[in-house]
C-alpha cells in the first residue's frame, strides 16, 4: 500500500519539477516541493525522503542530478503524549458500555 503512495508523492513531484522547467532534480526545488502542504510538517520527511531515494536512482542516469541531503528539513516537534491512567482507562471503558444502543457495533 505504501508503494502506491510513494508513486503518486513521486509523480506529483515530477509534475512539480515540469511546471518549473527543471531538467534535473534540483535539492532548492526538491525542499519547495517537499514543504507544499503548509501545516503538515509531519509529511514533510516523508515527501523528502521520497526524492532522495528517486534521485540517487536519476543520479546513475545524470550524475548532475542532486540529491538532497539528509537532516536538511528541521526535525518534527511532536506533541508530548498523554497518558491516561488505570483508572482513567477503566472510566472510558465504563461510559462506552453504556453507550446505547446497546448489541450494536457503536460501543
Amino acid at each position: 500500500m505504501e508503494g502506491q503512495y510513494q508513486a503518486r508523492r513521486l509523480a506529483d513531484f515530477v509534475s512539480f519539477m515540469e511546471s518549473h522547467k527543471a531538467a534535473i532534480t534540483m535539492t532548492r526545488l526538491a525542499v519547495a516541493w517537499a514543504i507544499l502542504p503548509v501545516g503538515r510538517d509531519a509529511s514533510w520527511t516523508l515527501r523528502l525522503t521520497d526524492v532522495r531515494g528517486f534521485a540517487r536512482y536519476v543520479a546513475n542516469i545524470n550524475p548532475r542530478t542532486e540529491v538532497p541531503p539528509v537532516g536538511i528539513l528541521p526535525p518534527l516537534n511532536r506533541a508530548q503524549p498523554f497518558v491516561y491512567s488505570e483508572a482513567e482507562i477503566n472510566a472510558l471503558l465504563t461510559a462506552a458500555l453504556a453507550l446505547p444502543p446497546a448489541n450494536t457495533l457503536r460501543r
